[in-house]
């Protein structure tokens, strides 16, 4: 009997195979990458539909939505600047994302805050100490998993309520050569108290909270100062709602986001998200929808104003 030799494979074999594989490696993984995102974007959007349940319960409970931001100063409004010389750190008070935490079955986590107590604005900013330690614990109730600043270890949120929107004339106040805005013809605005019949533009037709990616994180400044989900609002030359924002400028129209840039004078004027093409909203019905950062513009605005009685008609959600 003779023994057959057991011919190896070549050199150049090998070289083949492998590339075959780095192929099938370049083919597979953007459809891969393509099921996470969408898995992520699913996700984000359970997010908002849990916090519209909570807003309505609120709602439910005590007979309108909570502030937006609370605060105990309750300036002149009819003064263009009540925004930025009436009040003082210690004012400030919970913002909504604090007030539906007990509708988030997270009650047991709001009993540690001291509601009538001084709220943190941002880290530079302190407020009481029970607060101050909640002020820097990640939430991951506000956190989009799309958002790469969505971290275990980081207090931001990839929520933002919606305190209005319209041009810049449409503002009630601002603070830093109009950069950081104060809207009052939303939802969720500066010591609103918004009723389900004060969405005159029905329900359906207004937005409630959307995506943010300008939440200012801890790399955002060379000093390391940051915002929150729980943050506190200003009325001083600094002021700011910080967890609210317009409907003014368009959706995803800054690229400078909260991960990398100071968003301090950028947060309040716009929403935007790391989904490709636009970003998510919740509506004052409860509803959640994607809307894309190519929409008409006046549209948009038009849906973040509660009551100002035009037909959002134009564009099919």
């Amino acid at each position: 009997m003779f023994l057959r030799k057991r011919r190896a494979f070549t050199l150049v074999e090998l070289l083949v195979v492998i590339a075959i594989i780095g192929v099938l490696i370049a083919l597979l993984l953007p459809a891969v990458q393509q099921a996470r995102e969408a898995a992520r974007r699913m996700d984000c959007s359970n997010h908002l539909k849990q916090i519209g349940l909570a807003l309505h319960n609120h709602h439910d409970t005590y007979g309108h939505f909570p502030a937006g931001v609370r605060n105990k100063n309750n300036p002149n409004y009819s003064n263009s600047n009540w925004c930025s010389a009436t009040g003082a750190n210690s004012d400030a008070r919970e913002p909504w994302t604090v007030a539906i935490l007990p509708f988030l079955e997270q009650g047991n986590r709001y009993d540690l805050f001291d509601i009538d107590a001084a709220f943190t604005a941002s880290s530079n900013v302190p407020g009481v100490a029970a607060n101050n330690n909640q002020f820097k614990l990640a939430n991951s109730a506000y956190q989009c998993p799309s958002d790469p600043a969505s971290r275990d270890d980081w207090s931001q949120t990839s929520y933002y309520g919606v305190q209005g929107g319209g041009p810049a004339s449409d503002e009630s106040c601002s603070t830093q050569s109009g950069n950081r805005v104060f809207y009052r013809n939303g939802i969720l605005y500066f010591n609103s108290k918004t009723k389900f019949r004060d969405m005159l533009d029905g329900s359906s037709n207004t937005f409630m909270v959307g995506e943010s990616k300008y939440c200012l994180t801890p790399t955002g400044r060379s000093d390391g100062i940051y915002t929150g989900w729980a943050s506190g609002s200003k009325t001083d030359s600094y002021g700011s709602p910080y967890v609210l924002a317009a409907a003014r400028d368009q959706i995803n129209s800054n690229p400078k986001v909260g991960l990398k840039f100071d968003t301090l004078n950028i947060m309040t004027k716009l929403f935007g998200s790391y989904h490709p093409g636009g970003c998510f909203f919740l509506l004052g019905d409860g509803s959640v929808h994607f809307l894309p950062e190519t929409m008409d513009l006046n549209i948009y605005r038009q849906l973040g104003k509660a009551n100002d009685g035009l037909p959002a008609g134009g564009f099919n959600l």
